[in-house]
């Protein structure tokens, strides 16, 4: 169903998110959630820090500081203090940035962390790392999920001989076009719910087709175009190998690679673990020393490369994807007012993910059944009910009983 490539044992995770989306919950898997959840949480945070500081030291070759960062305001305030670029164009976005914050997504959550290079008492920005948000994580595994689902749909709906050709008309899938079938959200909904219940009819549920999330570990990397052959020469150093390169132009400049790297194990057990992750299984009756020994035998036994995509952009550019012409906030906003398809099937399936990677998170961590079926009608309010109850935050009802 959905392999996230920047963990391990994602093959675990990924049947355990496809008997979900099948309604096929198993009594165990909140106790595999949490140990898939927190584990691989801690794994990214250790080896992600450790490529991109090879890799901007590299690049670079001065000392790297660097320094952890919450909310996109204090990367974008970063940017423009100390990342240097001479044209007229980037002095105008700096101005235009410190004249009017509030336009800017300031607040926006953002775990990350920031690379300095610093030499003769100079600090300049060149590059960030960040661990893909839950909320981001699930809005897009849930938006490639149903574009394959809405492609399935129509495939089956014009193929299938229990529909006449006067429903096939009626229903905007008799032609080759799927603008009409798109436009009726209730038919979609209809043949979605007809591809799902052939889904879980079958002897052995499972998905035909598999979604792969490549860049739930991130770098980005500041660099002038020139310097394309340094980098793949230090990325080969570091144990990378180059699965894709993708060149961005228009309003959006950049060239993204998708590379496999082999973390040194070693080196993220000899860091330990967060003592926020042995409470939390702690209060799952998990003493300290026994989480420890799990997640050493987690990591050992895990896939031994995992998927990491890379940014790299110009001082000029990576202004513009923050604070210019192209911000990423902005592109967010588009892509999810540009979905094709909005209905019960998109939503369910969203909320479905986030909560699946929320529930491990929750002060206890039980189920004895899925909150959402995809196949069902829900409204957001439910949503927001089932995450209160979640996280126990009280209610805000006006009601005084």
């Amino acid at each position: 169903m959905i392999t996230i490539t920047g963990f391990i044992h994602r093959e675990a995770l990924h049947d355990l998110i496809g008997r979900w989306m099948l309604d096929r919950f198993e009594p165990s898997d909140p106790t595999a959630l949490l140990r898939l959840v927190h584990f691989n949480s801690v794994y990214v945070a250790r080896y992600l820090p450790l490529l991109a500081q090879g890799l901007l030291q590299g690049l670079h070759g001065d000392r790297i500081a660097r320094r952890t960062c919450f909310t996109k305001g204090d990367l974008k305030d970063q940017l423009a203090a100390y990342l240097p670029s001479s044209s007229e164009r980037a002095s105008r976005l700096v101005a235009d940035y410190r004249a009017d914050l509030g336009r800017f997504y300031r607040e926006t959550p953002f775990r990350g962390t920031l690379y300095f290079a610093e030499s003769c008492g100079q600090r300049r920005y060149v590059g960030s790392s960040r661990i893909k948000r839950i909320r981001r994580l699930a809005e897009k595994s849930a938006r490639k999920v149903v574009d394959w689902l809405c492609e399935e749909i129509i495939l089956q709906a014009r193929s299938d001989p229990q529909i006449s050709d006067s429903a096939r008309t009626r229903c905007g899938i008799a032609g080759p076009a799927q603008d009409d079938l798109f436009a009726d959200p209730d038919a979609l909904d209809a043949h979605a719910r007809l591809l799902l219940d052939r889904l879980r009819a079958t002897s052995s549920p499972c998905w035909p087709h598999d979604v792969e999330i490549n860049d739930v570990a991130g770098i980005k990397v500041v660099m002038e175009p020139g310097m394309q052959a340094r980098l793949a020469e230090i990325l080969g150093g570091l144990g990378c190998r180059l699965v894709e390169r993708e060149v961005h132009r228009g309003d959006y400049r950049a060239v993204n690679l998708l590379v496999d790297y082999a973390p040194d194990k070693e080196r993220i057990l000899e860091q330990g673990l967060p003592e926020k992750v042995e409470r939390v299984f702690r209060d799952q009756g998990v003493s300290p020393h026994e989480t420890r020994n799990r997640f050493e035998t987690f990591v050992r036994s895990g896939e031994s490369a995992v998927r990491v995509e890379i940014i790299c952009s110009d001082a000029e550019e990576t202004l513009e994807s923050e604070i210019g012409r192209c911000m990423h906030e902005d592109r967010i906003i588009r892509q999810r007012l540009g979905r094709a398809y909005q209905g019960h099937l998109s939503q369910n399936v969203e909320f479905l993910l986030e909560y699946l990677f929320a529930l491990p998170a929750a002060p206890e961590v039980r189920l004895e059944r899925l909150p959402v079926r995809l196949r069902e009608c829900y409204l957001p309010d439910y949503f927001d009910e089932v995450k209160r109850v979640l996280f126990r935050v009280p209610s805000v009802e006006l009601n005084p009983e």
